[in-house]
């Protein structure tokens, strides 16, 4: 009687799981995707084997198992940092009022572009001395001018008196002598003139207020105590510190300009795979804002020290970001590629799941399959890494897969 009731339950079990896959597995014309896993499936000892017709019908097909040599990677998390080389600062060398302020943090800034309009009184005063020197200068130089031209006519009428034979040679060289000392003062007066506009011009570019700034001043003779700063550099306004009103001191930051087409990936390799990286060996990232796309780089930097509290080191990569898409402090993963491999490959389509095991369908003859268990590992693209169960060379079943399985299970029914 416990063997009857045995065995009863025994093909009671076997008809349960039966009735769960035939009917999906029966009704399939088609390539699907691979059934759901049910624990403890039955992997079949005999071979699979298919008439022609049967092989036509569901487009069998039948290629080699292929060496490939694939990247070894390590995978680490990482953050998106600007680099400080093509980071600049923006900083007042002189203290005043923020007048308007031309640009929000996150825009995109020419280089030359105005950020900011500050009024300063130092600055007004700079060239409020210029103007009143000039004006000085300039007044002298027409009183230089009338005696230059006076001198230049003494000296026309000496000569003309000289070939009339009414005048001395002597009377002569002294009108020269004078129309030259008149011209030499003139000249002096007008480098004076030059040198004070140059030194002007020169405070006023240490405090980021452009050349063309003086030109302005000499031709018009107008003080301006407001000055323009612009950016120093093309690139994104990563910080903005400026408002309509403040009082500003001298050296304060206003705002910073960083060129974000390369950018920075930083992360921290595991003590135990420090031996593994060097300089120079590709990096790939991938980062949480931009799941689908992959950012290339090169690895530039390694510290030379390890933490002592997570047992990490430092690394640096420099990543190529043409349309400035990262920005600083955002997430991602850093993958480094530190060797190469040779591993075996399979199409996904001819791998399929039996319960908690992944089988693939091995041919033995012209349409005779043999299920067999494998172990997979990494996924590149529509191909799938074969750790264990087949060898190079070895032919498996790759579209009609499924139906094997199918065909498989049907048998399985009827024992």
């Amino acid at each position: 009687m416990p063997k009857r009731v045995h065995k009863n339950y025994a093909g009671f079990a076997k008809g349960a799981i039966l009735a769960i896959f035939l009917p999906l597995l029966c009704a399939c014309t088609k390539e699907m995707e691979p059934l759901p896993a049910a624990s403890g499936a039955h992997l079949a000892n005999l071979p699979v084997t298919v008439s022609a017709e049967q092989a036509r019908d569901m487009r069998l097909r039948v290629e080699p198992v292929s060496l490939k040599r694939v990247p070894v990677e390590l995978t680490v998390p990482g953050v998106v940092e600007a680099n400080p080389s093509l980071t600049t600062p923006v900083i007042s060398l002189v203290p005043g009022i923020v007048e308007d302020v031309r640009v929000q943090q996150g825009d995109n800034v020419k280089q030359g572009q105005v950020l900011v309009t500050v009024h300063s009184d130092q600055v007004g005063q700079i060239e409020s001395e210029l103007v009143s020197k000039l004006l000085e200068l300039q007044a002298e130089r027409r009183q230089l001018e009338v005696r230059m031209l006076l001198a230049q006519k003494v000296y026309q009428r000496k000569k003309t008196l000289l070939s009339e034979k009414i005048a001395a040679e002597a009377d002569v060289e002294i009108a020269e002598n004078e129309l030259s000392l008149e011209k030499a003062a003139v000249r002096a007066l007008d480098e004076k003139i030059a040198a004070a506009i140059e030194t002007t011009r020169q405070r006023l570019h240490l405090f980021g207020i452009p050349k063309q700034e003086v030109d302005r001043i000499v031709a018009s003779k107008q003080i301006q105590h407001k000055f323009s700063i612009r950016s120093p550099r093309s690139g994104v306004v990563t910080v903005r510190d400026a408002d309509p009103g403040e009082m500003i001191e001298g050296g304060k930051p206003l705002f910073v300009v960083a060129d974000l087409t390369r950018v920075w990936l930083t992360a921290q390799i595991p003590e135990k795979d420090v031996s593994l990286i060097k300089r120079g060996i590709p990096v790939h990232a991938k980062i949480d804002s931009f799941p689908k796309r992959d950012f290339i780089g090169s690895l530039s930097f390694i510290d030379t020290r390890i933490q002592s509290e997570t047992r990490t080191m430092a690394v640096r990569a420099n990543i190529v970001n043409p349309n400035s898409d990262l920005k600083p402090e955002m997430f991602g993963k850093m993958t480094l590629q530190t060797d190469t491999a040779q591993a075996l490959f399979v199409p996904s389509l001819a791998v399929q799941q039996v319960g908690e095991a992944t089988v693939v369908y091995v041919e033995q003859a012209p349409n005779v399959f043999k299920e067999t268990r494998v172990e997979i590992g990494k996924t590149l693209g529509e191909s799938m890494e074969v750790v264990e169960g087949l060898r190079s060379g070895d032919r498996i079943a790759t579209q009609g897969s499924l139906k094997l399985l199918g065909m498989s299970l049907q048998r399985l029914s009827k024992e």
